[in-house]
């Protein structure tokens, strides 16, 4: 695949009619769209991401208005729910495998195993 692929997470809310908690996320890049397995996602906050980002994902790197992280906002206003749009690689940092880990990304629990 190239181009970009966008994720955006809930960043933000008063509440959500539809369900979503802070945390949870879709992405998108230029073939559709993909949320986690088992979780369902507003239409509405979708639609209102979208214009902001399809003409940027045929690129081959993330423009200044993606590399910025934008912080998007659901239409309904008393929701005041807010996405975070950030590009993603391949592997993002966290599904990194815990060996993999930086020293300083180590839980504390980890650091008294192994003596450090």
């Amino acid at each position: 695949m190239s181009g970009i692929r966008v994720r955006c997470t809930v960043e933000a809310m008063n509440y959500s009619a539809c369900g979503l908690e802070i945390g949870d996320w879709f992405e998108t890049d230029s073939t559709g769209l993909t949320v986690p397995e088992g979780k369902r996602f507003c239409y509405f906050a979708v639609a209102s991401v979208l214009p902001a980002v399809l003409g940027r994902l045929d690129a081959a790197e993330p423009d200044g208005y993606l590399r910025g992280e934008p912080l998007l906002a659901c239409p309904d206003p008393p929701e005041g729910l807010h996405m975070r749009v950030t590009t993603v690689t391949d592997r993002e940092p966290d599904d990194r495998e815990p060996d993999d880990r930086e020293p300083d990304d180590r839980e504390p629990d980890d650091l008294k195993e192994n003596g450090t």
